[in-house]
């Protein structure tokens, strides 16, 4: 009698890497205060974020420093009729405010019509969004207490032209967002490791992303300079594989 053993090694699944799925910008100026941005992602199940800024000097006003018209963002629909959820708003008193929304995609978006209303008398309002393929639908956002985390000017911005906010606790293969308000100036320099992902409402309005490393560390640190940085938020979606 031959006996043969035949070893099957185990084989873990492995999660998919969380990776940039499709940007899209919306802007205005028109008295409707509606922008409008069409969408494509490649893949189902991505996590669909929209980051939302108006004005375009220290807060919203649309000519010169004034107390802000924009009350709030009223509503965001899209073609695909998905259910937007907010993340944030953060409104600081000496910054332009920064909305953040997201929702759940259960399939790939073919040019998906995203439409943001504002409620106010300002002209300039824009908006960018972006799929994340890979991130954990079920628990989109960092649970760390210190997300999404904010600053602004004269609130944790020390220098007029530089911003700096870190983040604590982030974890592994997140998907770190980070958007930066700024006052009527070119795009933030010297933003590396970070990557730029777009501009709305003529460059004032910036969103930059980084994607952490398995293994580096859980601290990340985002700095605009060589610009005016009014507000910054920061926040991160997080792997498939946390809870």
């Amino acid at each position: 009698m031959i006996v043969m053993l035949v070893y099957v090694p185990q084989v873990s699944a492995v999660a998919p890497a969380i990776t940039l799925d499709g940007v899209a910008i919306g802007s205005t100026f028109g008295e409707d205060h509606t922008a409008s941005a069409i969408l494509t992602t490649a893949n189902a199940h991505d996590v669909i974020v929209v980051i939302a800024q108006c004005g375009i000097f220290q807060n919203c006003a649309s000519c010169c420093p004034s107390p802000s018209f924009v009350d709030n963002v009223t509503s965001i629909v899209d073609a695909g009729g998905h259910t937007w959820t907010r993340r944030a708003a953060y409104m600081p008193p000496n910054g332009r405010p920064i909305w953040e929304y997201y929702a759940v995609s259960d399939s790939p978006l073919s040019s998906d019509r995203i439409n943001v209303t504002w409620s106010g008398s300002n002209v300039f309002v824009g908006f960018v969004a972006l799929g994340v393929s890979g991130a954990n639908t079920q628990h989109p956002w960092d649970p760390s207490r210190k997300l999404p985390a904010e600053a602004a000017l004269f609130s944790g911005c020390a220098v007029p032209r530089t911003c700096t906010i870190d983040f604590s606790a982030v974890g592994a293969e997140d998907f770190v967002i980070v958007s930066t308000a700024i006052n009527d100036n070119k795009s933030c320099q010297g933003i590396s490791p970070f990557q730029n992902l777009a501009s709305a409402i003529s460059g004032q309005a910036e969103t930059d992303y980084l994607i952490t490393r398995i293994g580096g560390s859980n601290r990340v640190s985002f700095t605009c300079s060589d610009s005016s940085p009014v507000t910054v938020l920061g926040d991160a979606l997080q792997g498939p594989g946390r809870n």
